[in-house]
């Protein structure tokens, strides 16, 4: 797959309304920060040192990492991990990417990274995924790779640490970097998918991303080097080119492999010497490429982008030179100044973000580094629509001030309380540390422009120079890294064109630039209010699942308890809240009825707004988590030990004080009408928007509902309908990770175990959950506004609930065999699609509903192909037994991800979640793994026989507005 290339950080808020992604600087790699060069060396002066370029540092490099490089170039690292257990993360880098194509190569690396899968020496073109799936990895999920500008990176996640999967894993790089067959015959045959690839990829959001590059960074070759290229070069480069591309660059000395997992580091170098010594480059190297400069002299400029689609949005970007510096001490001291003031920044727009009648959804102010050419710093926002010209002065304004007046002691405080408690939760938890993430900093530490160290080093650099943060400190430091700067370039995305275009943009600029800004206020901190609710609650019931070591406890109140202690992940845990209602209490008549219960966090509680508790709850493991599932309000929040008493007490408080406030309501209603623009933007969002109704026969309940009826809705429609769950529901709290059990069970009975009496049990609201499947299996055809080629094609078959636990994985099963067939037809036969579908949708709140659904992403063109493909393989599948390899390759790697969930907090809160309520449901943690071990191919049959049956079929299609004219 192509790399993604936007940098994104957005912030879910419900399943009503969410705000949109930030609009960041989108291309640049962070890396942290430097200044003078280091006193006195600490680490190792080997080769590999050397390599790995930190050698003359004076941070100490984590020490249980070996770095290594062999005579010819390449380097690798290797690190023991054992979260989770018994598997190996495997990434193979290589210091090229789009940047180094010729102009009649754009596109190339990209398809590079394809013809890896598809014939090496060893290995046949078509044999590579079937390989890896005989031995438990799922495409995708545990086989992938991307591409970037700069680099191309492979990433296999081994299942276990076996010497068979880890030879298997090392000799497939070793193919991946010599040895790829490049048959021009499978060049041809991989066309059509990297053009279907393409065309997914071709949205507005993309459209957006070039023209804000190739705004920002004239002079330099970023915009016209997307990875995914131009069709005309994915249609016609003979496969000499992609060869010559392949030979310049997939050489040892520009390879990186890194593995971190369950292993023994010494075995595995051994095994590393003797499979990659003898690679040697094939003919001429290639250069570094040009990839050119900004214009730093350049003047202030302006940009508009307008879609319909897009979410209004404002920046203002300036650039400098970057400096090349080691990593040290100093650098790290000083970065960490300069990253407070630019967090301060950002918190102040996140605060205006959330007043009653801002202008703007969310704001941040970013500092990012580009390909160690240049430094960016930009200020934004996500705009209320039509609303850029107020969210323009907005920022500017704020940087401004920021510049001028400085920053409180106040503000510095709260940055440094949130970084020393991730630092210590870091150190706390380094014996459980992921290793996927350790992975993927090793990766990013190959370009040496920083030292890898471990957590207690971070924690002691940050605790030797937050001393010395004072207000003064902080705002000195983030005038000085500000000076230099090149002239603005402030750039606007909106949905309808710009009276006055980029003049008025400038012009808008140069007025907010006049207006005098004062000095920011001083705020004091509440204390939080909801620490007393009651006399702690007396146990009634305590008893233990022993086989799966969950307790069970039930409070006099009738509020319930699940606990089950981990170890997977130190200093961690989980806990779920769920109070009886959810969208059920919603009705055909009303279906919007607690629409609004999903944001109940937005409107804060009755003492504290949403931004207070940011403020109070700084420097705290504590998520302010608060909204709705289907048959429950509340949620689920990750903690601390250490700070799960108030995680739960502010969960208590959101039950019975909530605030609903204004501001919240006020912010909901600026966020709606950005998403509800992109509805119909693509193929997916449309199918997202209408398939759920469709599928519902139409039950206004699964529709999504009209924007205007959502825009009238407020919060004292809401009070009266969640008024009764909120004092009486019943209660059932989930625990599960790293804690004491009694001093999880002590937090619960003086919060919830403290409140009145509540209800035993959960209403089974029985008639709330009827859903009738679609009884019209008429072809529909659905309308998006994306380019005309681009359609997508689904076809569904009603199926049933998931109270079978052995037919429930049975169907499982069948879908992901159906999965592996239509990628064999329609990716790598006909080449019409990147990344065909299958899957099972079996309702656990609907009794009877559910259903069974196959989906490819194709040209419109192809639509008639891509069906009669779909319904050829469900024909088969009712025809014929599947075929045991192929059960074989659907059936292990879903095995491999049971085994390897059930490592996971997350696995088990599901079932701890819902413990003393649906203690049935466990039975399927202790019997799943044997029911797919059972599964026979026979039994798949007889279910497509049962389900995939022609005549219950539902297609549905969306394609282009353009397209249909």
């Amino acid at each position: 797959m192509t790399k993604s290339i936007v940098r994104r950080a957005s912030t879910a808020l419900s399943p009503l309304v969410f705000l949109i992604a930030s609009t960041a600087p989108a291309y640049a790699r962070e890396t942290p920060a430097t200044t003078a060069a280091p006193a006195v060396a600490v680490n190792p002066q080997s080769e590999a040192a050397k390599a790995w370029n930190f050698a003359a540092s004076d941070v100490p490099v984590d020490p249980n990492i070996v770095f290594g490089v062999l005579p010819n170039g390449m380097k690798y690292a290797l690190l023991k991990n054992s979260t989770p257990k018994d598997s190996v993360v495997l990434r193979m880098r290589f210091a090229v990417g789009s940047f180094a194509e010729a102009d009649d190569q754009r596109g190339l690396a990209h398809f590079l990274e394809h013809m890896a899968f598809n014939g090496s020496t060893n290995v046949p073109e078509g044999e590579m995924i079937k390989l890896l799936e005989r031995k438990g990895l799922a495409f995708g999920a545990d086989t992938n790779a991307s591409t970037g500008f700069d680099e191309t990176i492979y990433k296999l996640d081994l299942p276990n640490a076996s010497d068979d999967l880890i030879d298997t894993g090392l000799m497939l790089m070793r193919e991946t970097g010599g040895e790829l067959t490049i048959d021009p015959a499978a060049v041809d045959r991989e066309r059509g998918i990297i053009l279907s690839e393409r065309r997914a990829r071709d949205t507005y959001q993309l459209r957006s991303l070039i023209d804000q590059l190739d705004f920002q960074m004239k002079g330099m070759k970023v915009a016209s080097r997307i990875p995914v290229g131009t069709e005309e070069v994915i249609k016609t480069a003979p496969a000499s080119r992609l060869r010559d591309l392949y030979d310049r660059y997939y050489r040892p000395e520009r390879a990186t492999l890194v593995m971190v997992g369950d292993f023994d580091p010494a075995a595995v170098e051994a095994k590393i010497k003797a499979r990659f010594a003898d690679w040697k480059g094939r003919g001429p190297a290639g250069a570094d490429p040009d990839i050119g400069n900004v214009d730093y002299k350049r003047a202030a400029a302006a940009d508009d982008f307008v879609d319909p689609a897009i979410q209004d949005s404002v920046t203002i970007s300036a650039f400098k030179p970057w400096v090349d510096e080691p990593d040290t001490k100093a650098k790290r001291a000083r970065k960490l100044t300069e990253d407070v003031g630019e967090a301060i920044v950002s918190r102040r727009l996140a605060k205006i973000a959330l007043r009653e009648n801002s202008p703007i959804l969310t704001g941040y102010f970013s500092d990012a580094t580009g390909w160690k050419t240049f430094d960016q710093f930009t200020v934004g926002a996500v705009a209320k629509e039509g609303a850029w010209k107020e969210a323009l002065a907005l920022v500017e304004q704020e940087q401004r001030r920021a510049l001028q007046h400085g920053f409180t002691q106040a503000e510095v405080d709260e940055q440094l309380a949130n970084r020393r408690t991730a630092l210590k939760n870091a150190v706390a938890g380094v014996t459980t540390r992921r290793s996927n993430a350790l992975a993927d900093a090793l990766v990013s530490a190959a370009e040496g422009d920083f030292v890898l160290v471990r957590p207690e080093t971070s924690q002691a650099l940050f605790e030797a120079t937050a001393p010395s943060l004072t207000a003064a400190a902080v705002t000195a430091a983030f005038r000085k890294h500000m000076e230099g700067l090149s002239q603005p370039l402030v750039r606007v995305t909106a949905k309808q064109p710009i009276e006055g275009g980029t003049a008025a943009i400038l012009a808008d600029l140069q007025a907010s630039t006049k207006v005098a800004v004062a000095a920011p206020a001083a705020e004091a901190n509440a204390a939080f209010a909801y620490d007393n609710f009651g006399t702690p609650g007396k146990i009634v019931s305590d008893e233990r699942v022993e086989d799966l070591g969950i307790r069970r406890i039930r409070f006099a109140n009738n509020v319930m308890l699940n606990i089950k202690k981990t170890d997977f992940q130190k200093d961690k845990v989980l806990m779920s809240l769920r109070v009886d209602g959810g969208t059920l209490l919603a009705t055909r008549d009303d279906p919007t009825k607690v629409a609004l219960a999903g944001s109940l966090m937005l409107g804060g509680l009755e003492a504290h707004s949403l931004d207070d508790l940011r403020s109070i709850l700084a420097g705290k493991t504590i998520s302010p988590v608060f909204g709705n599932s289907t048959d429950a309000f509340g949620g689920s929040a990750l903690t601390s030990p250490e700070d799960f008493a108030l995680q739960a007490k502010l969960m208590a408080a959101y039950l019975t004080h909530p605030g609903y406030r204004p501001d919240g309501l006020a912010l909901i209603r600026r966020v709606l009408p950005q998403q509800y623009a992109a509805n119909d933007a693509t193929p997916a969002a449309v199918l997202g928007r209408d398939v759920g109704g469709i599928l519902a026969n139409n039950d206004p309940r699964s529709q999504t509902p009209p924007l205007d009826k959502l825009m009238t809705l407020d919060w004292a429609q809401l009070k009266p309908v969640v008024a009764d769950s909120f004092a009486h529901g019943a209660i059932e709290i989930g625990v599960v990770g790293d804690i004491d059990e009694q001093a999880a069970i002590d937090a619960i009975a003086a919060t919830f175990g403290a409140l009145p009496e509540r209800r035993a049990a959960f209403d089974p609201r029985t008639d709330a959950r009827v859903r009738q499947y679609a009884t019209d299996r008429s072809e529909r055809t659905l309308i998006h506004k994306g380019p005309a080629e681009q359609a997508e094609l689904r076809v569904y078959w009603p199926a049933r609930d998931d109270s079978d636990l052995g037919e429930a994985l049975r169907l499982q099963l069948l879908s992901r065999a159906m999965q592996l067939m239509l990628t064999e037809e329609l990716r790598e036969k006909l080449g019409e699609s990147y990344s065909p579908s299958a899957a099972a949708s079996l309702s656990d709140e609907f009794p009877g509903y559910g259903h069974l659904f196959a989906a490819s992403n194709v040209d419109y063109k192809d639509l008639a192909t891509t069906r009669a493909a779909i319904f050829a393989i469900a024909k088969e599948l009712r025809d014929k037994p599947v075929d045991p390899d192929l059960l074989d390759r659907a059936r292990k790697p879903l095995l491999e991800a049971m085994v390897k969930s059930r490592r996971e907090n997350s696995y088990w809160l599901n079932y701890v979640a819902e413990a003393a309520s649906h203690p049935d449901r466990l039975d399927r943690s202790r019997k799943g793994i044997g029911e797919v071990e059972a599964a026979t191919p026979a039994e798949l049959q007889a279910l497509a026989k049962r389900y995939l049956v022609d005549d219950k079929a539902l297609v549905i299609k969306a394609v282009s507005d353009k397209a249909v004219k």
